[in-house]
């Protein structure tokens, strides 16, 4: 196995664990928002209120800015290389995933990483603004797992990765 792809199998097993870690924290997290009203702010009020709840939080958003870097940052590069495209910028990669069938919309990746940004850097005061951007998160988690499928069967079938 090459260099390349041997760095593809380990970030794909990496991802994939990420992948795993993302889907509990999402239940945990939404779990009591799923029987309120999702414009409402009392569920994040009330996960606000107790340390478990802010870990809950802060341990979904980290994952889901870890899961989101690494795709994109470093498994989609790999995996272009490895089936020899050439890699270019995120924009460029994105692009090309997207013609391969892996990703739907290269811009929403872009917004992806723009949320991801402000969850990461800045506490939102604003519990209105702060639901409104883990709506957005939430909805971003399946395409996060989506794009990694598909680049994970793609692999496995086309570069016969070892499982």
């Amino acid at each position: 196995m090459t260099a390349v792809r041997q760095q593809l199998w380990q970030l794909l097993r990496l991802v994939e664990k990420e992948d795993l870690h993302l889907q509990g924290v999402t239940g945990r997290l939404f779990r009591a928002r799923s029987r309120a009203d999702p414009s409402s702010t009392d569920w994040l009020a009330k996960k606000l209120a107790s340390p478990r709840g802010i870990d809950t939080l802060e341990s979904f958003v980290g994952k889901f800015s870890r899961m989101q870097d690494t795709l994109m940052d470093k498994l989609l590069p790999t995996f272009l290389q490895a089936v020899g495209e050439s890699v270019g910028t995120a924009l460029d990669n994105l692009n090309r995933a997207q013609r391969l069938g892996l990703v739907q919309n290269p811009d929403a990746w872009l917004s992806m990483r723009l949320l991801r940004n402000r969850l990461v850097h800045e506490y939102v005061d604003d519990l209105s603004e702060l639901n409104a951007a883990l709506t957005q998160a939430r909805t971003l988690v399946q395409e996060l797992h989506t794009a990694f499928l598909a680049i994970n069967a793609y692999a496995t079938a086309r570069l016969q990765l070892n499982s």
